[in-house]
């Protein structure tokens, strides 16, 4: 639950207060001289009698101010304030006669000067704090709601909206420590416990998120909610065995959910539990053959083990059972795709765009298998057509430029593709090794040496970029620096037979 600041009659609408507003303008007649002493300066003059034309003027402006007649209630207000120019209850009234005339500057001025007259003045500050929220005054706001704390110390509300403005300010520790204080002063305001924990997951403190997810499952130890956010947790903090404990617990505690179920599958597919995740999967498949997620998570976890025959056979029935979803098509081209049985991805892909012309996903795997199987014509046609849908896919512009660049073709066009995406993500390893090697084929050996050093600086070893270092070593004449880089490329990819011939390698 969010929480506003409280808006309570001051737009549209009205509370009269004559009693308290009789008693400020009785303590605060001018008749008294005010000394030169800083204490007393900062305090309202004070008198044993009062002004009867400025009571006079007052009463009138808050009976008009009650018939809803705000325009004429100010005119009474600052009549009143020419006999009473130290009243706070005045320049309270006419502040909010203002500002139910909509005129906020000028509602907003009568206030502060309310305000400094009777800094004690809860409902005037409660209001200035609005004001501020509303115009995006966040700082001043952020002040007057402290103030507003230090005069009503347990006012949850107004703790509340002192953590929303943290929050508008940045002030993610404040925040936290005021939805902490709510919970400490009142035990049962649990959506404070909740809003912290929301908190440190969207700032990313997954320590401080688990922890208030830790408080909530020990308040609430049978809320489906939060024992399956704290395994989420878990998961992202690579605690799998909790993750899959906390399902197994609530599975017992709702046998017949099968997206518990469904949800635990997943998480064994993810960890080392392989045996069982298999398993878990193939159970629900059999019992729930209509359960897609299942299909997706056990070719998965059949792929991410290596078994890329049955994890084929899976989604070949997956594809028969539901054959307009084209997720397992996409996810069963991949797996032609990184097995390198380029003609088998390439017809599925194809398959893929004739039932979705526009999958993003499936233009690029289909370009890259072109350029690979050397269908440059189809190649830079697919290209063209995702850079003219999309002219900020730094991504495509990329392969682009590299494919382009390996066939030392239309460089020019290829180093300004780079240039852009460089431009979007300056210290992405694989764009710095694609202008490195445009730069390369342009025979700029010393600029081509400075990118593709900085690519392997940034990412991993690569057989591909080291194999590009050798080649700018061996142009610039340092075949033994040439010679130890493509012998450290062959050890990433021992069966490249490029590598071996360079190395003169059987």
């Amino acid at each position: 639950m969010r929480y506003k600041p409280r808006i309570k009659y001051y737009f549209g609408s009205w509370r009269a207060i004559p009693i308290i507003c009789l008693i400020g303008l009785t303590g605060c007649a001018a008749s008294k001289q005010v000394s030169n002493s800083s204490e007393e300066k900062s305090a309202p003059a004070v008198s044993s009698t009062y002004d009867s034309k400025a009571l006079t003027h007052f009463m009138s402006g808050e009976n008009y101010a009650l018939q809803g007649d705000f325009a004429m209630a100010v005119l009474e207000y600052q009549d009143a304030l020419l006999y009473e120019t130290k009243s706070a209850a005045i320049y309270s009234s006419l502040g909010k006669a203002y500002i139910n005339l909509g005129k906020l500057d000028r509602g907003l001025a009568a206030m502060e000067k309310a305000s400094q007259l009777d800094p004690g003045d809860a409902e005037t500050r409660e209001i200035l704090a609005q004001i501020y929220f509303l115009t995006g005054r966040n700082k001043q706001a952020e002040q007057q709601y402290q103030a507003l704390l230090a005069l009503q110390p347990n006012d949850l509300e107004i703790m509340y909206q002192l953590a929303a403005i943290y929050l508008k300010n940045r002030k993610i520790d404040q925040a936290l420590k005021s939805y902490d204080d709510i919970y400490r002063i009142d035990s049962t305001q649990v959506k404070a416990l909740e809003k912290a924990a929301e908190v440190s997951i969207i700032n990313r403190n997954l320590e401080k998120a688990i922890g208030y997810y830790d408080r909530l499952v020990q308040l609430c130890p049978d809320s489906l909610s939060y024992l399956k956010t704290r395994a989420d947790l878990a998961m992202v903090a690579g605690d799998f065995t909790m993750a899959i404990n906390i399902y197994k617990n609530l599975i017992i505690l709702n046998p017949g959910d099968i997206d518990l179920r469904e949800r635990l599958g997943e998480i064994l597919s993810r960890s080392e539990n392989i045996d069982e995740a298999r398993e878990t999967l193939s159970l629900i498949i059999e019992s729930n053959p209509e359960r897609k997620a299942s299909y997706q998570n056990l070719a998965f976890l059949l792929a991410r083990t290596e078994n890329d025959p049955a994890a084929l056979a899976v989604l070949d029935s997956a594809i028969a059972r539901f054959p307009d979803d084209i997720t397992f098509l996409l996810l069963q081209g991949t797996i032609y795709n990184t097995t390198r049985d380029y003609p088998a991805a390439e017809q599925i892909m194809v398959q893929v765009l004739k039932i979705e012309p526009e999958n993003v996903q499936a233009q690029h795997t289909l370009a890259t298998i072109w350029d690979t199987l050397k269908k440059y014509p189809q190649c830079d046609s697919l290209y063209e057509v995702i850079l003219h849908n999309n002219p900020n896919d730094i991504v495509a512009m990329n392969n682009y430029a590299y494919s382009l660049s390996v066939r030392g073709e239309r460089l020019s066009d290829a180093l300004t593709m780079v240039d852009k995406a460089l431009t979007g993500d300056p210290e992405n390893a694989s764009y710095l090794d694609t202008k490195g090697w445009i730069l390369f084929q342009q025979k700029k050996y010393k600029d081509a040496l400075k990118y593709i050093q900085k690519s392997l600086e940034i990412g991993k070893d690569n057989a591909e970029v080291l194999e590009h270092l050798g080649d700018v070593y061996r142009s610039m004449q340092n075949p033994k620096k040439a010679q130890e880089l493509y012998r450290r490329a062959l050890k990433l990819d021992a069966g490249n037979e490029r590598l071996k011939t360079k190395l003169n390698v059987e």
